[in-house]
């Protein structure tokens, strides 16, 4: 029956895409949230939304007007596009046997182009922008919610949540935790502010759950951002204190014992060596791109090019631990030391850096050439989010192989877009008055120059 009615939706789904661009394409950003192992082409029946809603959103696009060049003018597409070229290659050069499922990945990142030129071609008002924030936003609640429900029925941390290992899981949190809680300080309704709120708790919480140290390092890093770059930093200090004194009491002391094992001091043989492991295996990663610094290992390489680095970590490590970081399975656990750096070198590591350079360097720059307006300043708050949420993102995969997560790219793509709806604004209204109690949005960019 179920399999019915969803063969039943599909025309509706295709409708949708072909009438209305930018519904196929929040319906397919949505979905992707709660499926993220399924973003693009699969066997599943369930993934048939996605080709459907991306075909029928395409030819939505095609149909409507506007200039269906220009999105291939932004520079961020382009390092994207330099960025699939560059897994690309890296295969292709690599000494080892390629393994059977990295061009899966490779063509993942491909067809991730089509959705990256539609993200620019299709999202242009200001309107669709906030409310496709704040779908992708509820999506990521509505997955945090199956998380408590899990964590409660005997998953306690959340191991295959929305198709994520634990710390993939915890990264996803860091990725929407700002955006949440920025709404909840800047909505200007009601009812916005209890829905930040209640995606605040929901996130926070699914973090919290799944014990994972590097998600709560994202954690901390994206919050202490936030705290720096947005116009509400007082009540945001005040709020992070409150929280601190009437939280932090309540967190188990299982979950207080693991983050002790961020600085290597458990008593835990086994948690003492999966965090000192990851220090092994990044030296080991680090001497593998010296080794290899144009175009890497290949992808998916490192755990088979890893082990002639044994020699030379033998003596700066304990024995025992070098036998635990060496074993056949094990991977880098970076997502920079354990993929970027040594399975692609400096062909992939150069397109990813500038690309999250270019993210960053543009919202800092932007209130400068575009001050807020009333009618710009939701759209300055929704990207002031989007960005302290990715700064948190990045911190938090600097523990987890994430290379391939759909979201490290299409969210600076999401962001981009934003800063080209604000750049393309009337920039004669008038300039927005802020609360007393908040400070400058420019005065944390005027204080870093």
């Amino acid at each position: 029956m179920r399999v019915l009615l969803f063969y039943l939706f599909l025309p509706f789904i295709v409708g949708i895409g072909v009438w209305r661009p930018f519904w196929g394409l929040a319906i397919y950003l949505a979905a992707n949230i709660i499926r993220p192992d399924t973003l693009f082409w699969g066997q599943d029946t369930a993934m048939i939304i996605f080709k459907v809603s991306i075909a029928a959103t395409l030819l939505g696009f095609f149909q409507s007007e506007g200039n269906k060049i220009d999105p291939l003018t932004v520079r961020e597409w382009w390092l994207a596009l330099w960025i699939c070229l560059a897994m690309t290659v890296c295969v292709l050069f690599a000494d080892l046997p390629e393994n059977p499922i990295v061009w899966s990945y490779v063509g993942d990142s491909s067809r991730a182009l089509i959705l990256y030129w539609l993200i620019l071609g299709v999202l242009r008002k200001k309107q669709q922008a906030l409310q496709l924030m704040d779908i992708l936003l509820l999506m990521a609640t509505l997955l945090s919610l199956w998380g408590w429900q899990q964590h409660f029925g005997g998953n306690a941390r959340l191991e295959g949540l929305g198709g994520f290992e634990t710390n993939g899981v915890a990264a996803l949190g860091v990725l929407f935790l700002p955006l949440a809680v920025h709404k909840l300080f800047t909505a200007s309704e009601w009812w916005q502010k209890l829905f930040g709120l209640g995606a605040t708790i929901m996130i926070a919480g699914m973090i919290v759950f799944t014990n994972s140290r590097g998600g709560f390092l994202g954690l901390a890093a994206g919050c202490l951002y936030l705290l720096l770059i947005s116009r509400k930093r007082i009540w945001l200090g005040i709020c992070y204190f409150l929280v601190l004194l009437a939280v932090v009491p309540l967190l188990s002391s299982d979950y207080l014992a693991r983050l002790n094992t961020i600085d290597q001091s458990s008593k835990s043989p086994e948690e003492e060596y999966s965090a000192g492991s990851r220090v092994v295996l990044w030296n080991a990663g680090w001497l593998m791109f010296k080794d290899n610094p144009i175009f890497g290992v290949g992808l998916f390489n490192f755990p088979r090019a890893k082990a002639p680095y044994r020699v030379q970590l033998a003596g700066k490590f304990d024995n025992d631990l070098l036998d635990y970081s060496f074993l056949e399975y094990k991977v880098g656990h970076s997502t920079w030391f354990g993929q970027v750096l040594p399975e692609g070198g400096l062909f992939l590591a150069i397109p990813m850096f500038w690309l999250f350079m270019s993210f960053f360097w543009r919202t800092r720059k932007l209130p400068w050439t575009r001050p807020p307006t009333e009618e710009t300043r939701p759209l300055y708050d929704t990207l002031t989010g989007l960005e302290a949420g990715f700064f948190g993102y990045l911190v938090s995969i600097t523990f987890v192989n994430s290379l391939y997560s759909p979201f490290l790219i299409m969210h600076v793509i999401l962001s981009v877009q934003v800063i080209r709806i604000i750049e393309n604004s009337n920039p004669r209204q008038t300039q927005f008055h802020e609360d007393p109690l908040s400070l400058s949005a420019n005065s944390f960019s005027a204080r870093s120059r």
